[in-house]
């Protein structure tokens, strides 16, 4: 799964083992996909592409 970070285009989360370079990351790992969405709105990541969230398809 892609991640973007609009807000730093080089961001580093050491606990999570993801770089993104120019504001981009690949996942594969469903655990660290899921802690990634669980991080703070002001960092600016957010999953590219995919399923609509459960919400969204509900509409």
């Amino acid at each position: 799964m892609r991640f973007t970070s609009t807000v730093y285009k080089e961001l580093v989360v050491h606990d999570l083992g993801v770089t993104f370079h120019e504001g981009e990351a690949e996942v594969t790992d469903k655990a660290t996909a899921d802690a990634l969405r669980g991080l703070p709105a002001e960092l600016g990541v957010r999953a590219v592409g995919g399923r609509p969230s459960k919400d969204q398809a509900q509409s």
